[in-house]
């Protein structure tokens, strides 16, 4: 029995088919598509009247309806001063199906392989203008797209995972999980690899039914890790409910589950893109046009110049590399006014300049209104901005996997944009980002007076998915350099309203950070001997060298400082920060103001800001606590009623390396082997102490005696708190490097109180956490001894630490901000600071 789906759009013997007639004037010439001819046929009239001398500006006209390309439009150099535009005009890359017949229960299969290029897989399917999902397990969950419908990778046993394990190309499915299939050289995995930072899809080789041992056809870029999720796609085997699809690249046949029994519009995406400009255009307008399905990015230019896309609608474009607008060298391309939604990578990317010279093409996307982009590539972002000198300036970007704007590069400015709720899909994001481990990234770039708000965050743990999550609003990271930050508003952000991961030498001025999930802002610096620093440091000395005696850089901020000199006498390297006149506003007891780590008040400075929560103290964790309170010691442990060889009484291993490292008694002491296991996630060997009593909102200091079996051993010590399916919780830790040689350290911590962000009813006790950092010796501790101490003002301490010397604890007096409207009465204590109106009204998409 043969199926015939209705169609929403004209018949195919009607597409392609308009006539174009030439129409000349003293100042144009303009090409006005009607039912005869080609859209690439109009272009070549246009082309043979250029060849005739006729070089005014051109125009093609398309008319209403919809016009399905089976090529992209390629426009050269001989193409230039030509606008193509249209009215109500639509654009579609993908063949309509039909010959349906019945296969099995509801799906329905046809013969497509006359309408797909030699070799070509297709990834994407259509149905009345909306992307249907390839045939997965577990199904999509339609109740709860974005954290519904996964499996999760199971657990090693309690020994570990097995010797010789290839973290990045096998996994253990869990049994419910372990799937049989005809076919499973087509099947792919969609995973979020180790961290959950985005995913990939890979290939999968096998799958042993008894062992669950999954194998990928090749290595993964990231380890797999138990808990990470993911789902199988493209085996017929899956295809079990509405909306599914299969392609069978032996048979050249589709196979799909309709998701409505009524009439459908079914089409398959061959167009790799419907625009390509190429080098030597100019003066290329695209505008008012309706462009869906391709699988390569929409519209792309290649060292084209002075162009412009405006007033376009694109939407269901892209697999999982295909965005919206690619924009690559050239000089001066504008994408304004458009609005890009559903693509399989980026909303829009400009790319461009000469990074010695810092001369930049000047590429811009204004005004733009993007969202749902990333659809298959969970690194997408709505803009990406890459060179020099290009904008991205009052666009409107949400709903987003990860970043909204992601950039590197210098001289790129990202100002008066909106963006929300991003980083929805993904963890240790933000919704504008740059990095800089060449040194020299980012410098001479601008982000101001963005609006930005709901950035949340997804992770992955035992417990399953958890959001929101650790993500950011304003994200300098891994030594990005030289941004102004200025005049931002930034709130409800899962972490942090702005992290700064060892950024030098910025300006973040005038901004308002608040109501962060854990602080208003931080600092978070490297050392000498951590693995960002030492496994970057050539590569930041190669940037710097590749630009230092150029002209261009002369007045670049802080540039006489070369790399190998960053390092400071206290053994950190950030440095060169101006962070003031800012406000800090949260509204909940215990959420941190600020948290600064590796980061001195020599090199770096906060001051003149308004801090406030809600009339809560401030919270900064900076535990200067005061002297001991009287009474016996909580504990007090010499380690002497314990037999040698044997483990103390409440004392043990949170993480094992190995089976082979022991904590025990030996000369009078407890001895912890150190080394460094093959689970990444839990690498070294933390032990901890036995459970005190937690009295919510108490101080503790603990001291105690350490030595090493080498010259020096990096430890650190932290008051930590667990419930085993309830969760974990840890005061801020105290590093220490012990030497051979007994010593006498301590660490304090302050517990939480009952009202504050993060106390959680199951922490009725606590236990010090030991974590020793080494590969290889063993480590001695003795004579440790817990003891309640009288707690200080945390915002004194941090004053005391030499922060926000001249800042002031008050309400900053905002309009209505349980609303939203951040804007300052006239009397704010803020103007005082030295704090300067935002112009909130001209944030966003201009009319």
């Amino acid at each position: 029995m043969a199926y015939r789906c209705a169609t929403m759009f004209p018949p195919r013997s009607l597409l392609l088919t308009f006539t174009a007639s030439l129409l000349y004037s003293a100042h144009a010439l303009e090409v006005q598509v009607s039912p005869a001819l080609t859209l690439p046929q109009a272009l070549s009239q246009v082309r043979e009247a250029r060849k005739g001398g006729d070089t005014s500006p051109a125009t093609i006209l398309l008319p209403a309806g919809v016009t399905e390309l089976t090529q992209p439009i390629q426009i050269e150099a001989q193409d230039s001063n030509l606008t193509i535009t249209g009215s109500g005009c639509a654009l579609i890359g993908a063949p309509v199906v039909s010959g349906w017949e019945k296969h099995e229960g509801q799906i329905l299969k046809a013969d497509v392989s006359k309408l797909l290029p030699k070799g070509f897989i297709p990834k994407q399917l259509l149905c009345n203008g909306e992307r249907q999902i390839l045939a997965r397990y577990p199904n999509f969950d339609a109740k709860d797209p974005l954290y519904g419908g996964w499996a999760f990778v199971a657990e090693f046993p309690p020994s570990g995972a097995p010797e010789g394990h290839l973290w990045k190309r096998t996994l253990y499915v869990k049994p419910e999980d372990v799937r049989t299939w005809a076919h499973p050289e087509d099947v792919e995995i969609d995973i979020f690899a180790q961290y959950g930072w985005w995913n990939f899809i890979e290939p999968v080789a096998s799958l042993d039914p008894q062992t669950h041992l999954l194998t990928l056809k090749k290595d993964c870029s990231y380890d797999l890790h138990p808990h990470n999720r993911y789902h199988f796609q493209n085996a017929l085997e899956e295809l079990d409910a509405p909306g599914e699809w299969y392609y069978d690249k032996r048979s050249g046949v589709l196979y799909f589950w309709l998701p409505e029994e009524s009439g459908a519009d079914i089409r398959l995406p061959v167009l790799e893109s419907f625009f390509k400009v190429k080098a030597g255009a100019k003066n290329i307008t695209i505008r008012g046009l309706t462009l869906t399905g391709c699988h390569g990015s929409a519209i792309t230019f290649e060292r084209a110049e002075d162009c412009l896309v405006e007033k376009c609608v694109i939407t269901q474009v892209g697999a999982f590399n295909g965005s919206g607008i690619g924009v690559s060298d050239g000089k001066n391309v504008r994408i304004s006014h458009n609005e890009i939604s559903f693509t399989g990578s980026n909303g829009i990317s400009l790319s461009g300049g000469d990074r010695k010279t810092l001369t930049g093409p000047g590429h811009i996307a204004a005004d733009n209104h993007i969202h749902h982009m990333g659809v298959f590539n969970k690194n997408a972002c709505g803009i990406s901005l890459y060179g020099v000198d290009n904008t991205a300036t009052h666009n409107h970007i949400h709903d987003g996997p990860r970043m909204g704007v992601q950039m590197s590069g210098n001289n790129l400015i990202v100002e008066y944009n909106h963006l929300h709720h991003l980083c929805l899909e993904t963890q240790d994001g933000g919704a504008i980002y740059t990095g800089g481990r060449d040194w020299i990234s980012s410098r001479g770039s601008k982000w101001q007076y963005n609006l930005i708000h709901d950035v949340i965050g997804c992770g992955q743990e035992s417990g399953g998915l958890k959001h929101p999550w650790f993500t950011f609003g304003l994200y300098p990271d891994d030594n990005s350099g030289g941004i102004d930050i200025i005049g931002n508003i930034v709130y409800r952000v899962a972490h942090t309203p702005i992290h700064m991961h060892n950024s030098r030498d910025c300006i973040v001025e005038n901004n308002i950070f608040a109501l962060g999930g854990k602080f208003q802002f931080d600092l978070h610096g490297w050392t000498k001997d951590q693995r960002f620093y030492t496994g970057h440091i050539e590569t930041m000395i190669k940037g710097y060298e590749s630009v230092i005696g150029q002209p261009a850089w002369k007045n670049m901020r802080n540039m006489d400082l070369h790399p190998k000199d960053a390092i400071r006498e206290d053994g950190t390297m950030m440095s060169g920060n101006s962070f003031q006149h800012n406000i800090m506003f949260g509204d909940t007891p215990g959420v941190k103001y600020g948290d600064i780590r590796n980061a001195s008040p020599k090199y770096n400075t906060i001051d003149y800001n308004l801090a406030w929560n809600g009339g809560h103290p401030i919270v900064t964790g900076i535990n200067q606590v005061g002297p001991d309170k009287a009474g016996a010691p909580l504990v007090a442990e010499n380690f002497d009623s314990t037999e040698p060889g044997k483990t103390p009484k409440g004392w043990g291993f949170n993480h094992r390396p190995n089976k082979d490292v022991q904590l025990v008694v030996a000369d009078g002491a407890l001895r912890v082997d150190c080394a460094i296991g093959t689970d990444p996630k839990n690498p070294k060997s933390v032990f901890h102490g036995p459970d005190v009593p937690i009295k919510p909102g108490a101080a503790y200091r603990v001291k105690l005696r350490v030595k090493s079996t080498e010259p020096t051993a990096k430890i650190s010590l932290a008051f930590a708190s667990f419930k085993n399916g309830e969760g974990y919780w840890q005061a801020g830790s105290t590093s220490i490097t012990a030497t051979s040689e007994w010593k006498e350290v301590e660490a304090t911590g302050r517990m939480l109180r009952e009202n504050e962000a993060g106390w959680k009813p199951w922490m009725t006790a606590f236990w010090l956490r030991v974590d020793c950092h080494e590969p290889k010796g063993q480590v001695f501790f003795d004579d440790v001894r817990i003891t309640e101490a009288e707690p200080l003002d945390e915002w004194a301490a941090w004053q005391n630490a030499g922060w926000d010397k001249h800042s002031m604890v008050a309400d900053p007096l905002f309009i209505d901000w349980k609303k939203d409207d951040f804007r300052l009465k006239p009397e704010s204590p803020a103007f005082k600071l030295g704090f300067k109106k935002i112009p909130v009204e001209k944030i966003g998409v201009r009319q």
